[in-house]
């Protein structure tokens, strides 16, 4: 195991230059088998760690367990440690985002805060085939068939990118190493959950390799993403022009270096990684040479007299609508997914058979009413946003799914009671705005 992790390091020259890492531990095998790990190796790294814990405040006393285990492994090994508490809930909220997103930005801010040269983070083999197969299900480009990458520049490294769940739960064991089981794991009620526990065990009864033979197609599709984004920056750098990019140069390359040139562009200028639809939309833009795009709340692209610009501007909260293509749909605010799900207990879980009308993503409407399941009985869209407090300048923004005039799901408040899935539903669908 040991041996895995210097291979690792020295294969990818992890430490090369690092006199101080922040190691992210959250106290589960995989995160305290990293600190042990690296902390074991201080002779052969002369290196300074730092342990970074957040508690995001969602588990509670489980979370509070979590956090004094940590502190426990770090005083007594002699390893200084900083815990964060941040109601990631509450930031969501706040932020207009999902609580993963949301948990993901504040843990990388409070890495970044402990001042180290370097972050290291307890991503295994094993996280990296099951986001491989949770990005295939989702739709995905050669860049998300990749895997985790053993290094996210600037600094931030994965030392155990090369060991499975089982190596490191095995070593945990033989070294007695404490660690704490997150119960939110044992569950299928997240998609990668249930991808662990059933899609690659299944993949094992095929093939008892399948980790491994996956790992190295992600190798492959690695070297193939790695030409295509250099040839995508090539691209971007002939094609730039004063005011923007000449569409001629663009559309005489190959449609995935083209596709890739714009996935580029647009993660330069948007708060947040692009869609497949967001790329699909500038593609087509760029195709015809004319027209123009909305591709988030403040950016939009047009392509006019040879020339592609990317301008930001403030859409002005207004009545909008769009409808779903293939699953997703595409508000001046964010891309939504529709799927079907078993599982009726997510936020967004509607019974399909209840739906008669065209679906549609829309702002909310004059006159709009919401029966909440718990109370049977109506109110006004306007009274509910009052009460919960919500900025009349962030209300235009929430998404409406409609059953043609129907309201089904409100972002934020839930599901209208009549479309709620009972013990009888036979088709559940899940709306969720995407990360």
């Amino acid at each position: 195991m040991i041996c895995k992790v210097i291979d690792t390091v020295e294969k990818y020259r992890l430490l090369e230059g690092v006199k101080s890492v922040a190691v992210g531990v959250s106290g589960g095998a995989d995160s305290m088998c990293l600190l042990h790990i690296l902390s074991s190796l201080k002779d052969k790294y002369p290196i300074i760690l730092k342990a970074v814990h957040i508690n995001h405040n969602i588990r509670g006393n489980e979370a509070l367990r979590d956090e004094k285990l940590v502190r426990d492994y770090c005083l007594e090994k002699g390893i200084e440690l900083t815990v964060h508490s941040v109601d990631v809930p509450a930031l969501a909220e706040k932020l207009g985002i999902g609580t993963e997103e949301c948990g993901r930005k504040v843990r990388y801010e409070c890495f970044s805060e402990a001042g180290c040269d370097a972050v290291a983070t307890a991503h295994s083999l094993s996280d990296s085939v099951e986001t491989v197969v949770y990005n295939l299900l989702r739709g995905t480009g050669t860049k998300g068939l990749c895997g985790i990458p053993v290094r996210r520049e600037p600094n931030i490294i994965r030392p155990l990118i090369s060991c499975t769940a089982e190596e490191i739960r095995a070593y945990c064991e033989k070294e007695h190493i404490p660690f704490a089981t997150d119960s939110t794991n044992l569950t299928d009620d997240y998609a990668r959950n249930y991808i662990r526990h059933n899609i690659i065990p299944f993949f094992e009864k095929v093939n008892a390799s399948c980790v491994i033979n996956i790992s190295r197609a992600c190798a492959v599709l690695s070297e193939d993403n790695d030409f295509i984004e250099k040839t995508a920056l090539k691209l971007i750098s002939e094609a730039e022009r004063e005011s923007g990019y000449d569409i001629e140069a663009l559309n005489s390359a190959h449609p995935s270096v083209r596709k890739r040139a714009l996935l580029i562009l647009l993660s330069q200028r948007m708060n947040k990684q692009p869609q497949y639809v967001h790329i699909d939309l500038v593609n087509s833009v760029t195709e015809s040479g004319s027209g123009k795009v909305n591709v988030s709340s403040d950016m939009y692209v047009k392509a006019s007299d040879g020339i592609l610009y990317l301008g930001s501007e403030e859409i002005k909260a207004s009545s909008w609508q769009t409808s779903f293509d293939f699953g997703k749909a595409v508000s001046p605010y964010g891309v939504y997914s529709i799927f079907p799900d078993a599982n009726s207990s997510y936020e967004g879980a509607f019974d399909g058979e209840m739906v008669c009308g065209e679906l549609t993503l829309t702002s909310r409407r004059e006159g709009d009413r919401f029966v909440f399941k718990s109370r049977g009985v109506s109110k006004s869209l306007k009274k509910l946003f009052n009460e919960m407090k919500i900025p009349v300048s962030e209300r235009e923004k929430r998404a409406v799914l409609r059953d043609g005039e129907k309201i089904i799901w409100v972002e934020g408040v839930g599901v209208n009671a009549s479309y709620i899935p009972d013990e009888n539903s036979k088709k559940i669908y899940v709306i969720k705005k995407d990360d």
